[in-house]
């Protein structure tokens, strides 16, 4: 227990010299994550930043093989495993640089997994990284868990191609970062349509827009899509970057690169108080605030921008059940809730997600409530609920 505690705050000290964390991760395997990741790592290197390329796929690492890398044993330097130096700014780690034949088979139980990632992020001199991009193997188990568990500020990049095979399985993914409050940084739509090089036809082999809607779906930022490129097959197949053999890849991860930094220029912006947007639910039922949030009839949605309603829209709720609703209403971006009563489960659902809750509002109309929550003038009086199941007694003002 000793050593495991001491290993953890190791972990901690080396986050400390990493400016951001991304684990790029998919519900599916066969959507071109690792080659995604990869071209993350070369676009963010390329840009000057000090970035690491870490893939945790101990079972079938590819990543060592798609930068052209296989065969290349990693080695150590005063008890420090040294990354391979695929350029200045980009250092890379693979399960495959260990293997004594590439072909190799890792058959290791969760425990074993779970310490070389470890190991991955302590051991290894990265040295202080502008990025450290993490590769994780399809799915939602010991790998990307760990690492939900041990970097609580990573960001997840989460790859899809546009059928609906794919996307039920990528739901599992999205809906596993917010299970373990991982913040999701965006949807990349992969393998979405084909341009023959010959005529310039456009096919969507794999169909075209899956991603995107998954994203409005889950109310997430969509980063780009990625066309199928045969120049990307040949490419990895010859132990070469993508990015250098493929203009659609480079244009494509420059888009999304370019996205996924701006989405954290504007969280910076927020957490700064700029640009600091609301966005409040109210229940209705007949035109006035419902007492029964769980069976409203719509919920009304404003949008506030410099301290004024913008935009309202109703939205019809989907129907009852435990823990449905507090879940909807987040992913509809509510960063406010003003109900007459709410029961404590229905509210640590909504705490989990960052959204407030006010609780003993009196009755009105909704759009006179927003204003009276903006004017701070909005009279709240006790829990007005007494049902159960989400709607159970208690709220905490």
């Amino acid at each position: 227990m000793e050593q495991a505690g001491q290993q953890e705050a190791e972990i901690q000290e080396f986050l400390k010299s990493v400016k951001r964390v991304f684990m790029v991760m998919s519900g599916k395997g066969g959507v071109g994550k690792s080659t995604m990741a990869a071209g993350i790592a070369s676009a963010l290197a390329a840009k000057g930043m000090r970035t690491g390329l870490l893939d945790i796929d101990v079972h079938g690492p590819s990543i060592a093989r798609i930068m052209g890398l296989t065969g290349l044993a990693l080695g150590t330097v005063n008890g420090k495993i040294q990354p391979y130096p695929y350029s200045d700014n980009l250092k890379i780690i693979s399960m495959q640089g260990f293997l004594q034949h590439s072909d190799d088979a890792v058959i290791w139980r969760g425990p074993l997994k779970i310490g070389v990632i470890k190991q991955f992020l302590v051991d290894v001199d990265w040295g202080p990284l502008d990025a450290l991009v993490i590769d994780s193997p399809p799915g939602t188990g010991d790998e990307p868990l760990t690492i939900a568990q041990f970097i609580p500020g990573c960001g997840a990049i989460v790859v899809t191609t546009p059928q609906g095979v794919a996307l039920a399985d990528v739901r599992k993914s999205l809906n596993f970062c917010r299970q373990v409050g991982m913040n999701i940084v965006g949807v990349i739509e992969n393998m979405s349509g084909y341009v023959c090089p010959e005529c310039g036809h456009h096919a969507a082999i794999f169909k075209t827009g899956g991603g995107e809607a998954l994203a409005r779906e889950f109310n997430v930022p969509f980063l780009g899509r990625m066309p199928i490129d045969p120049m990307v097959v040949c490419a990895g197949d010859d132990g070469v970057s993508a990015m250098e053999r493929s203009i659609a890849m480079k244009a494509a991860v420059d888009e999304i690169v370019g996205n996924v930094l701006l989405d954290e220029v504007t969280e910076e912006k927020v957490a700064k108080g700029e640009n600091k947007m609301e966005k409040i639910a109210v229940p209705v039922a007949g035109g006035m605030l419902s007492s029964h949030f769980g069976h409203c009839e719509e919920f009304l949605f404003a949008t506030i921008e410099a301290g004024k309603i913008a935009v309202v829209e109703n939205l019809v709720p989907p129907p009852h059940a435990p823990g449905v609703i507090p879940n909807w209403i987040a992913d509809q971006g509510a960063t406010v809730v003003l109900v007459g009563g709410m029961g404590e489960a229905a509210q640590q659902i909504f705490q989990s997600r960052g959204v407030a809750v006010v609780c003993g509002v009196q009755s009105g109309k909704p759009v006179d409530l927003v204003n009276q929550y903006l004017a701070k003038n909005l009279a709240v009086g006790g829990n007005s609920c007494n049902h159960d199941g989400d709607d159970h007694h208690g709220c905490g003002h």
